[in-house]
């Protein structure tokens, strides 16, 4: 075939195909319900993480134990130490533990009758700790006034010590000091550990009705039967059905990338030890890279929804393929495996190693990002090839 019979091949082929992708787009795009399910998931989890991590700063900040002393008098020096930030004390001359523990009262701590005579005397006094275990705070409490209790009983046994003649260094051959080294950007792979499988989970939401409509649903209506008998190639028809289906997925993982990136000066990252590293250039690298994994989906949701029995055995199928990666993901966050180079070269699983590195502003290898692009769109050509010939197929009319 020579130069010129191939550009009218392919003007030829381009202006069958141009329609046919007018057609699927007005369709996907005048699906109320469809752009309505992409607009609202893409919008809801980063106003929750919004809200979630508001909730946990202030949550933290009203987080106080209020403890009860009963017969504070035998050592009030001892109660006085007690006092601290986060830790109100309260000095009762008396009442029933129980019924203070009702009242509000975290803990309740008793000192004895005879606690300071024993104390002189080098008896070891008991001290009494009422702690209601039912109560979800208890237990914070507990350990927060345990770790002070602690703190003053090393004290007294060091001034015991030296008042004997007797170096501390003698009972505490080493001293443990722990410090932190992690970095804000570490602190925040953390917090925003989920972030990326929450992105990846809106491409198949926000696609999940057109998909089902586009393929399943037209079935069901006949009107593929119309679109078959058109003078067209199968891989047409799959991959204009493709990028409408992936247009809707796609807007929704920009919309979410884009309302987290908007609420983050709004969301208390630098009380939380997180400095927020999202650039617009790390903003445009999401949208990108998320782009062919938009078509990898969009064709696998088609494929499954032409092999379903109806279009609601398709809607059951969808779902259930929707929970998947989102579970595959969690679990290896979960298990925090550590994973090759070579694994980003795997779709999804690339994908969210990519998304948290550009969310805590750490750099990505742009050679294995093109890599695993390239795979992906690989995947991609083949799931087309394989819809085509699902089309061709005379069973496709008669399911259902």
């Amino acid at each position: 075939m020579s130069r010129m019979g191939k550009a009218a091949f392919r003007s030829g082929i381009l202006a069958l195909m141009l329609p046919l992708l007018r057609k699927e787009f007005l369709e996907a795009w005048r699906d109320r319900r469809a752009l309505i399910m992409a607009v609202s998931f893409a919008l809801m989890f980063p106003a929750m993480m919004a809200g979630g991590s508001m909730f946990m700063i202030k949550k933290k900040a009203e987080e106080g134990t209020r403890v009860a002393i009963l017969g504070s008098e035998q050592a009030p020096l001892m109660a006085e130490r007690l006092r601290g930030p986060g830790v109100e004390i309260e000095n009762l001359g008396s009442g029933d533990p129980r019924t203070l523990l009702a009242e509000g009262y975290h803990l309740v701590l008793v000192f004895t009758d005879d606690f300071a005579q024993r104390y002189r005397d080098f008896r070891a006094p008991p001290l009494y700790l009422y702690v209601d275990t039912s109560s979800t705070d208890a237990g914070r409490a507990q350990r927060q006034l345990q770790e002070r209790l602690a703190g003053l009983q090393q004290l007294v046994v060091t001034q015991r010590l030296a008042a004997r003649g007797v170096a501390q260094q003698v009972l505490a051959p080493w001293k443990l000091e722990t410090r932190d080294v992690s970095t804000p950007s570490a602190r925040g792979a953390l917090l925003l550990a989920m972030v990326p499988g929450l992105l990846i989970l809106t491409l198949f939401v926000a696609s999940l009705a057109t998909s089902v409509d586009t393929s399943a649903g037209e079935r069901e209506r006949l009107s593929i039967e119309t679109l078959l008998l058109q003078p067209m190639p199968a891989w047409q028809i799959i991959t204009a059905k493709m990028l409408a289906v992936a247009s809707l997925g796609w807007l929704g993982a920009l919309m979410a990338i884009g309302a987290l990136v908007a609420l983050m000066p709004v969301m208390p990252l630098a009380e939380l030890g997180i400095q927020q590293a999202t650039t617009v250039s790390g903003v445009i690298s999401m949208g990108l890279l998320l782009l062919p994994l938009a078509l990898l989906v969009a064709v696998l949701q088609i494929l499954l929804a032409l092999r379903s029995q109806s279009f609601k055995d398709a809607q059951t199928q969808l779902s259930i393929l929707q929970i998947a990666p989102l579970v595959l993901l969690m679990g290896l966050d979960m298990a925090q495996v550590n994973l090759a180079d070579s694994w980003q070269l795997l779709p999804l699983i690339g994908h969210q190693q990519w998304l948290k590195a550009l969310l805590v502003g750490e750099a990505v290898s742009l050679p294995w990002m093109l890599a695993g692009s390239a795979v992906t769109l690989m995947f991609v050509a083949a799931a087309v090839a394989t819809g085509a010939r699902a089309l061709r197929r005379e069973s496709l009319l008669s399911a259902g």
